[in-house]
């Protein structure tokens, strides 16, 4: 629906990753001798460091070619994490995470990210068997690459064994950028698919056209609620570690402070500047921090008011026109989705 894509749309838009990150992901899909990641490049010390106590060049870049594969095993141990949880979303297979106690039929929703990769393909395709298939076959090519690399692997595991856990706990803790934004494109999917189920179970009470407008325009304050609410725990966050790291203020070239022979007053001088500017820093600070919240107790306001107005027009209407209890239930579960949706990804945010 409208209002699920909506969500999902929200959701992708809030979980960019970096540059950096993508990068990652896309050596997955390129088989070349120069697919190398930066962090194993020969420019690059920091492999060298860890294995430092090796003498000979020759092991260190045998060693290097068997941290790329295992570098390339992981992403694509990744990779395919992802895009199964796609092909369970598209077939109906994922894990609710409410109590599903009826018996309605688990929807097929294929990922807004599967659907633009399908229509590049073919846009005048991008049915369920369109997107099953194109699932499928990137999952299969992603095995076959698997296996290249594991039977390479293999092959060389028993030369380096001593040097292999060394070389895996480096190789993870590098990518731990990127398996943290995989976890949380896979949390945005669950999130998304439980969406559209509540929705589902919602339209299966046969909402009025105007109950349908109420509940969107709840669902939309709802939803800046949330969003104004993380971004101001998200500020206050990176303002608390900008603070706590030491930094140190540039003094302007100031050609006059130089002409000054008094040391003294040079220095008085470089003292007022260091003042001014570190109480304009603050007073910065202190002027998003009260934008940010002034947009939250606005949004938050704007919400509670809506909600009222709800209630108060239920309770004057007959029970045959009023939202029934289960409807209601279900407008508040979908509530506790989305906000713990953004909370996800905002907490990825913060780390």
């Amino acid at each position: 629906s409208l209002e699920e894509q909506d969500l999902s749309q929200r959701l992708s838009q809030l979980s960019m990753t970096s540059h950096y990150i993508t990068e990652h992901l896309n050596m997955v899909n390129v088989d070349t001798p120069t697919n190398i990641p930066l962090y194993l490049s020969k420019e690059n010390k920091s492999f060298e460091q860890i294995i430092s106590d090796l003498s000979s060049k020759e092991l260190v870049e045998e060693l290097r070619q068997m941290a790329i594969v295992i570098h390339q095993t992981f992403l694509i141990d990744l990779e395919k994490l992802l895009w199964t949880t796609y092909l369970k979303s598209g077939t109906g297979q994922l894990q609710l995470n409410h109590t599903d106690n009826d018996n309605l039929n688990r929807p097929h929703l294929w990922p807004n990210q599967v659907q633009k990769l399908v229509s590049k393909q073919s846009p005048d395709n991008i049915d369920t068997a369109a997107c099953l298939t194109y699932v499928t076959q990137y999952l299969d090519e992603l095995d076959d690459k698997m296996k290249r690399y594991q039977t390479t692997y293999n092959m060389k595991k028993n030369q380096y064994v001593n040097y292999l856990p060394t070389i895996q706990a480096f190789v993870h803790q590098q990518l731990q950028s990127t398996r943290l934004a995989i976890e949380q494109k896979i949390a945005i999917v669950h999130y998304n698919y439980n969406d559209y189920v509540l929705e589902l179970k919602f339209l299966a009470y046969n909402p009025t056209h105007q109950q349908k407008q109420i509940v969107q325009k709840l669902n939309h304050a709802k939803y800046q609620e949330e969003i104004t609410k993380e971004e101001y725990n998200l500020l206050k966050y990176r303002i608390s570690i900008e603070e706590s790291s030491p930094t140190s203020l540039e003094l302007p070239k100031e050609r006059l402070l130089k002409t000054i022979e008094d040391q003294s007053i040079q220095q008085k001088l470089r003292d007022q500047y260091i003042n001014i500017a570190q109480q304009a820093k603050k007073d910065m600070i202190q002027l998003y921090l009260s934008s940010a919240q002034a947009q939250m107790d606005q949004y938050q306001k704007e919400f509670n008011t809506k909600l009222q107005q709800f209630q108060v027009k239920q309770q004057s209407l007959p029970d045959d026109k009023k939202f029934n209890s289960s409807m209601i239930t279900l407008i508040e579960q979908r509530w506790k989705n989305m906000s713990d949706g953004v909370k996800c990804v905002y907490k990825y945010k913060l780390d």
